[in-house]
């Protein structure tokens, strides 16, 4: 009798899920430089803060480095990306944010007019090698190609390596 059911369980059950083969997601923070939306990959932005009440100027030094901010007790540069890249300065608001990167023994806060969020692309659909033109394309290497438009990868690691950026003197 107990083999009958034993029997009769395993046709009647369900067996394990099969596995299906997933792609692989990059995972990347969505926002806007001077009116083109750009990522940025998750492991190049350490967090995302609402843009600072205030911050201290700092004398003698480019109109790009807005100041220190004092974010949970440790002084932090403030660096205006739009500005730095040419276009208009960020203005503070709902949407804006500052993005604290933290690369080549280099820690601050970049201003950024809005974020969109969180974005995972397939990596099917990166653009090895993908250029733009003007002063974004000094930071962009990649992009990734879906439904809603292209997307530049916007590289920290390449900003933060820029001895132009890195030399906020005068």
């Amino acid at each position: 009798m107990l083999a009958e059911i034993e029997q009769r369980s395993q046709a009647g059950g369900l067996g394990l899920p099969v596995m299906e083969q997933t792609e692989a997601l990059w995972d990347g923070l969505a926002y806007s430089i001077a009116g083109v939306r750009v990522v940025t990959a998750m492991d190049e932005v350490r967090e995302m803060l609402p843009y600072p009440d205030r911050f201290t100027r700092v004398p003698g030094v480019q109109e790009w480095m807005r100041g220190l901010a004092n974010v949970r007790g440790n002084l932090l540069p403030v660096v205006d990306l739009q500005l730095f890249l040419g276009a208009k300065a960020v203005v503070s608001g709902k949407a804006a944010r500052m993005l604290i990167v933290r690369m080549r023994g280099l820690e601050c806060g970049l201003l950024v007019p809005s974020v969109q969020g969180m974005r995972h692309f397939e990596e099917q659909h990166r653009l090895r090698n993908a250029r733009m033109k003007g002063v974004l394309g000094q930071y962009v290497f990649d992009a990734f190609s879906v439904g809603d438009g292209v997307w530049p990868v916007f590289s920290m690691s390449a900003l933060t390596a820029d001895p132009a950026f890195r030399s906020a003197t005068l």
